[in-house]
């Protein structure tokens, strides 16, 4: 069994690779199992509870129609733990751990699986600033008030490039594949390109697949920075404003 595991890193066009999946899914059915993270909820909930990763993905695969000819995309960027936010020494501590865990699922399904680790990713300061952007916009018990400067203080402790290094150093005999999120506008099918790419099929098929318009683009900073506004004098009236102000993002997008 092939298989092409892709869990992040967040922020590197995970979100226009899997419109990407789901918009070419029925070219994809005929030669790969395809999961995204709707379908793989229980186990991101494992990898964010910190146990149960190998279990969970377990009865994930037991529950696919699975061969040991099958070939399996999978995609989730939640699979390597939260969103960084600058609380911990690197931003996935335990990246190699619940890489692991995913791993020795594969393991118990009787038959060799040959898995490929696939990370996307991109320049520390525009991953930094989109980390940024996307944590001042959420809703949170505890409103996100950091301002750029400090917020990449925190974060950029060890850097993406330093996160994925100590992945590869964690896990040495895994085929792991890199692509900084710049390469995509020389690729074909953008974002799409490596899961295409992995699936080796004739030319001929290939036509058949279409790329996705970019999701999540960036806004202008002014726009965070008016969250981050909204954020520092949170009250009653504050999820509402941040709403009307999220419908306007989605205007502007």
């Amino acid at each position: 069994m092939r298989v092409l595991l892709h869990p992040g890193f967040h922020k590197t066009a995970t979100t226009t690779a899997q419109d990407f999946l789901h918009e070419n899914r029925k070219l994809i059915w005929p030669h790969a199992a395809l999961v995204l993270p709707a379908r793989i909820r229980p186990v991101t909930e494992a990898v964010f509870a910190g146990t149960g990763v190998t279990a969970a993905m377990t009865a994930f695969l037991r529950g696919l129609d699975l061969t040991p000819r099958r070939t399996i995309l999978i995609s989730g960027e939640n699979l390597l733990g939260r969103m960084p936010r600058g609380l911990t020494g690197a931003p996935y501590p335990d990246a190699v751990a619940n890489l692991r865990a995913l791993l020795a699922a594969f393991e118990g399904l009787g038959w060799p699986c040959e898995v490929t680790l696939y990370l996307s990713t991109r320049d520390q300061a525009g991953w930094e600033e989109s980390l940024w952007a996307h944590h001042a916009r959420k809703d949170r018990d505890e409103p996100f008030t950091d301002d750029l400067a400090s917020f990449r203080a925190r974060v950029g402790g060890v850097s993406l490039a330093e996160q994925l290094d100590r992945i590869r150093a964690g896990l040495p005999g895994l085929r792991i594949l890199s692509h900084d999120i710049a390469e995509f506008a020389a690729m074909p099918l953008g974002p799409g390109q490596p899961f295409v790419d992995f699936l080796a099929l004739p030319e001929a098929q290939l036509r058949a697949f279409r790329p996705v318009a970019a999701r999540n683009a960036s806004l202008p900073r002014e726009m965070t920075e008016r969250f981050l506004a909204l954020n520092r004098d949170w009250s009653a009236d504050t999820p509402a404003a941040k709403r009307a102000l999220r419908q306007a993002e989605g205007d502007a997008r």
